[in-house]
């Protein structure tokens, strides 16, 4: 996950650079700062800092610099500074050095944003103490220049710290204390030393009481030094993270070009966290823990991606946010068809509209080019719109372009990935918006005339298109389909037919973005908590199931079931064995799916439609002993599955039950 970069050119005072020198005391909350800012020019000179930070003075070129402190409402102060003419732009072509020192106390509520099952904490945004430093560039914990517009400008910045004994450091950039393009000195000693190599609009910093494991891996683009930051207790995590940092790498930089950054760190955070910044990442202790689980697509691949998009080219203010799209596209689809062919790339586009068709309206709530935040709390459409149906809608752009150059579909990739390059060289560094990434797609096909990617990106990412599969009411359902997306976009839907055209398949393959009707979606634990909302029942009095099942939010009047326990289980045997996929669950074993399971530390998941209720679901949660139990606080996680099978902590089986999605227009011949 990206965290927030705004970024614009400046139209005042130009912003040349910053140095900051910081100290931080951990036992005392604090910070304190002094900040030279280079610029150009005469006019005021605006900076907006954190109301936590107090300023103890400001100078230019040496001299008292009068300045004005307004309180903005936000937990923010905005500063004037007046620069009269001839203080920066005499003949000499001198810069004008304006000097801020400063002094603040960061200490947050950690807890109070904390949310079990939740990757990202957002309510911390500055926290200095004992469990660790989070800074980030968003806090303006230090000063942030802004033009005349009030938006942050870019600028190069670097950092001094002061060393703390026993503590690393991270910030935004590059490692500092070296030659440009040299090692910085031994990897698992700390940095004290950063500055970043683009301007940028704003600094993160990052610390703790980490040991520091590291390798220089050598891409076909050259060393990039690979870091994790991690508590002792850690340590044993940390090969695992670096060894597939340099996989990802071995991915990527053949697709993208050059890694943006020398060094790419990865540090464990006190406190929940999935962010990425320039360099580095920040993962959550349970996130760290979770390896080698953690390192399946989607999470530090995903993080690693964010230096190109959204820390290497910027999202653009002007627009939405299209860097979450990229890096999902990129880590958490196109990786599994990287490592598992394009069946593991039809599993996930079938999975992701299950996950759509069990809610639609709240999942889908606005058009992909809306979305502006991964924060929930954000104005805007929500996360799956920008994470979930941005690699989607990219998935579905890998056709279009290589139907566009005459490829087969399969073969699509290598063109999206060549757009995605040339996005990336010609934008580093700047901020860029959808119609960029747009251009970058159409020089995929030269001769074509300029704007032929206008439909589908007016389609997919400026409206709010949604098409519905149709499978009644219509003479002809799989062109009243068709209809539902404009020809603009250059989509071909596929349609495959019976013996005799007795029966038809919209989009076998899941190519195309669409809800799918009830009786076609896969069973899972998704469905059970989606629409209709959820009843419980359970004889088990054991602490795990009765500290989950407030969790579950059921009510007396929920239309789906969750059933726990093997008691609970049978009351309804009737019932399950009229689904089109039953389980059987007895003291010490269960069979579903054709498989019997009898090992005493085994537990399972399942979910079925429910016969009696279409739409609805039954979900089942049993354990042949006491170990699996501590399996059930972790059920919402399988949101993709019919059927979990542990053993112990390990996932042994994961299986999908795929309802027949063949309307019957009569028999087969």
């Amino acid at each position: 996950m990206l965290t927030a970069m705004l970024v614009v050119a400046c139209l005042g005072p130009t912003v040349d650079d910053q140095q900051l020198q910081v100290s931080i005391s951990p036992a005392e909350h604090s910070v304190a700062i002094v900040s030279r800012i280079a610029t150009q020019g005469p006019g005021p000179l605006v900076l907006l800092l954190s109301e936590r930070m107090a300023v103890d003075d400001v100078t230019a070129n040496g001299r008292p610099a009068p300045h004005r402190e307004l309180e903005q409402g936000d937990g923010t102060v905005r500063i004037e500074i007046d620069l009269p003419a001839g203080t920066g732009d005499d003949r000499a072509g001198r810069q004008a050095v304006v000097e801020l020192v400063g002094h603040g106390r960061f200490e947050a509520d950690i807890a109070a944003g904390e949310r079990p099952g939740q990757i990202h904490n957002f309510s911390v945004d500055a926290h200095v103490g004992p469990q660790g430093v989070f800074l980030s560039d968003g806090s303006a914990w230090h000063p942030r220049p802004l033009d005349e517009r009030g938006r942050p400008v870019l600028h190069r910045i670097g950092v001094e710290i002061e060393p703390v004994e026993g503590w690393a450091f991270v910030a935004s950039g590059d490692p500092a204390n070296g030659a440009a393009g040299t090692s910085a000195g031994p990897l698992d000693k700390p940095c004290w030393s950063w500055r970043t190599p683009r301007p940028i609009d704003g600094l993160a910093l990052v610390g703790n009481q980490h040991e520091l494991h590291g390798i220089v891996h050598e891409t076909n683009e050259g060393p990039v030094e690979i870091v994790m930051h991690v508590p002792p207790e850690h340590a044993r995590f940390a090969p695992m993270y670096l060894d597939a940092a340099a996989t990802y790498l071995d991915l990527y930089v053949p697709l993208l070009g050059r890694f943006p950054y020398r060094r790419f760190s990865i540090v464990e955070n006190f406190f929940s966290s999935g962010f990425a910044y320039p360099g580095f990442t920040l993962l959550g202790p349970q996130v760290v823990a979770m390896a080698p689980r953690s390192l399946v697509p989607g999470y530090l691949d995903h993080e690693l991606l964010h230096n190109w998009w959204g820390n290497g080219v910027y999202v653009s203010p002007t627009d939405g946010n299209w860097c979450e799209a990229l890096a999902s596209f990129g880590a958490n689809y196109w990786r599994r068809v990287a490592d598992d062919g394009p069946a593991a790339g039809r599993a996930y586009r079938r999975d992701l509209l299950m996950k759509l068709s069990t809610d639609p309206e709240a999942l889908d709530d606005g058009p992909l080019g809306s979305f502006g935040s991964a924060d929930p709390s954000s104005p805007g459409p929500n996360r799956f719109v920008g994470y979930d149906k941005g690699a989607f809608v990219l998935a579905m752009l890998d056709d279009v372009l290589a139907q566009a150059t005459g490829d087969r579909v399969d073969d699509a990739d290598a063109h999206l990935w060549a757009s995605l390059r040339r996005f990336a060289e010609q934008h580093l560094g700047q901020a860029a918006t959808w119609a960029d990434l747009q251009a970058a797609c159409e020089a995929e096909a030269p001769d074509r005339p300029a704007g032929w990617l206008d439909g589908f990106f007016r389609a997919w990412v400026r409206e709010h298109t949604v098409p519905s599969t149709i499978v009644s009411g219509a003479s002809d359902p799989a062109a009243a389909f068709a209809a539902q997306i404009p020809a603009a976009t250059g989509q071909a839907v596929e349609v495959a037919y019976g013996t005799g055209a007795a029966w038809w398949e919209i989009d076998p393959d899941f190519r195309v973005y669409r809800v799918l009707p009830e009786q076609q979606l896969v069973p899972t634990i998704a469905g059970t908590t989606g629409p209709g909302g959820l009843r419980a029942e359970t004889a088990e009095a054991r602490s795990e199931v009765q500290s989950y099942l407030p969790q579950l939010e059921a009510s007396e009047v929920g239309e789906n079931l969750v059933l726990i326990g093997t008691a609970a289980i049978a009351r309804h045997r009737d019932t399950i064995d009229r689904t089109g996929d039953p389980i059987v669950a007895s003291a010490g074993s269960f069979t579903v799916g054709g498989k019997t399971w009898t090992g005493p530390n085994q537990s399972v998941l399942h979910s079925m439609h429910d016969p009696d209720h279409p739409g609805r679901y039954i979900t089942v949660f049993s354990s042949n002993g006491d170990a699996g139990w501590g399996r059930l606080r972790l059920i919402r996680f399988y949101s993709r599955d019919t059927t979990i099978v542990w053993d112990g902590d390990q996932v042994v089986e994961r299986r999908t039950f795929e309802p027949d999605r063949r309307v019957r227009t009569g028999s087969e011949s």
